[in-house]
């Protein structure tokens, strides 16, 4: 009957932590605004999905591909299943613990030479035998009853653990979603700047050829062909340093997706379309939406129970222990009533002294209470900083682009003249190559600009919490009921 109720009583548990309690966490944080301070008009709900805003089949395919393959993301899926096999490891104190013990002998005894006096006509023995066998079947039982919560504050803080866990899960994926997706724009810009090396080299080697003839007909000095050379092998450098970084950008975004760097990925050249740029949201909100603040808070509720936990450290602790079984000098007469038998005892443990090692354990479990909460301010204050930084650089590249276009209008325009004056003998040879040159780098920094604008467009949703596709998938784990099936 005792055994009964100890497993009806063990399997009863309290019900699993919902928000927690996160006060102390969010009194770190100084005043916040009611909106953001880089853009007064960015208020709106986050969307999710900003990698279809791209409108890009070849950067979704590479997103989703990271997604199953990235060895980083599978780490972080492991770890869950860590959390959860924890929090049911800490569970398991809530109920008893039965075993099942069996035990077998058998025994001979022998004894010679006994002197034993006997009376007449009667034989005495010399020796005695004598056979034994016995078996014992027991059931044994424990169970700590949990009067001041000990042991569930302990099952809380490992709930809050698997939350934090879950929640760097989901960080994981969206940081990975990023990454891959920063790659990509980062070797498309890198193909578009090996075309305008590319171009630089052919144009320079047109000039070659040209005033290398003109030079045979007396019409042109070799100066000018020599300094046509020194530009010529100056294009051919930037040709391979553009070459060498479009691979780098190849081999790290095939490192992102889980493929060997091989740097085989064949880059295109045009980037996708730009976004419009998302809503921001309220500062508010960023706490409940970035998973890498949620998971900050879950470590602080965690580290809040496990205060209580240690605290409690000192409060008697009950015990129950009951054993149930049979003896029996045959086998298979182990479950005869006749032969049963049982056991009920309790006990209550209260510490006394323990060196100091109780007040250490509260020591320690505050300890690590102010450190998750001054981790959380900070990792709040770093989200914040990363949104009003995401929010202004949009400003400030939408100013560059504009710039830049009419940069390489003009300087195209430029060139167009200067090549005319040239041809009609008003204008050096140098001439033209410098405005030439400023051209090249006037479209490289256009192509570099462009790339930042969709890159900052990335670095803004995951600066607010947007997931990279939604809804989010749950992270593998193992169910409650398969870890329940084991002792």
């Amino acid at each position: 009957m005792l055994l009964g109720l100890m497993l009806v009583s063990g399997c009863s548990h309290p019900d699993r932590v919902g928000d927690g309690p996160v006060a102390p966490a969010r009194a770190a944080l100084p005043p916040l605004p009611e909106r953001w301070r880089a853009v007064a008009d960015a208020a709106g709900p986050v969307a999710d999905g900003w990698v279809a805003a791209f409108g890009d089949p070849r950067l979704a395919a590479l997103v989703a591909e990271a997604q199953e393959k990235n060895s980083d993301l599978q780490a972080a899926a492991a770890q869950v299943q860590r959390a959860a096999a924890l929090a049911r490891q800490a569970r398991s104190g809530l109920r008893p613990a039965v075993q099942a013990v069996g035990l077998g002998s058998r025994s001979h005894i022998e004894i010679d030479d006994i002197e034993i006096g006997g009376q007449a006509g009667l034989p005495v023995p010399s020796s005695i035998e004598y056979d034994s066998t016995s078996f014992l079947g027991l059931a044994q039982a424990s169970w700590e009853i949990d009067l001041w919560g000990r042991i569930s504050d302990g099952w809380y803080a490992a709930l809050e653990n698997e939350a934090a866990a879950r929640a760097d899960y989901f960080a994981a994926r969206q940081s990975i979603a990023a990454g891959v997706a920063r790659a990509y724009l980062v070797s498309i810009e890198a193909s578009r700047q090996v075309g305008l090396a590319e171009e630089a080299v052919d144009t320079l080697e047109h000039l070659h050829r040209l005033v290398g003839l003109q030079v045979r007909e007396g019409v042109a000095m070799d100066g000018d062909l020599a300094l046509i050379r020194a530009n010529l092998e100056q294009a051919r450098e930037a040709l391979a340093r553009a070459q060498g970084a479009r691979r780098e950008a190849i081999r790290a975004l095939e490192l992102l997706v889980g493929r060997y760097p091989a740097a085989e990925f064949a880059s295109g050249i045009d980037l996708p379309p730009m976004p419009t740029p998302p809503p921001a949201g309220l500062p508010s909100t960023l706490l409940e939406r970035r998973p890498d603040l949620v998971a900050a808070e879950r470590r602080v509720a965690a580290a809040l129970h496990a205060e209580d936990q240690a605290s409690k450290a000192r409060l008697p602790r009950l015990s129950l222990t009951g054993l149930a079984g049979a003896v029996s000098d045959a086998l298979e007469n182990i479950f005869d009533p006749t032969a049963t038998l049982f056991s009920i005892g309790g006990n209550v443990a209260a510490p006394i002294y323990q060196g100091g090692a109780l007040a250490a354990g509260e020591n320690i479990a505050d300890a690590e209470l102010r450190a998750a909460i001054a981790q959380y301010a900070g990792a709040a204050l770093a989200a914040f900083e990363e949104v009003e930084t995401a929010l202004d650089s949009g400003v400030v590249l939408r100013r560059r682009r504009d710039a830049a276009v009419i940069r390489v209008r003009e300087i195209e325009e430029a060139l167009r003249i200067e090549d005319l004056r040239y041809r009609v003998g008003e204008s050096s040879l140098l001439d033209v190559l410098q405005i030439r040159q400023q051209a090249i780098t006037a479209r490289s920094d256009l192509a570099t600009i462009e790339r930042m604008e969709r890159e900052q467009f990335v670095t803004l949703n995951l600066a607010l919490g947007g997931s990279w596709n939604a809804p989010e998938a749950d992270p593998p784990e193992i169910s409650e009921k398969d870890g329940d099936a084991n002792p």
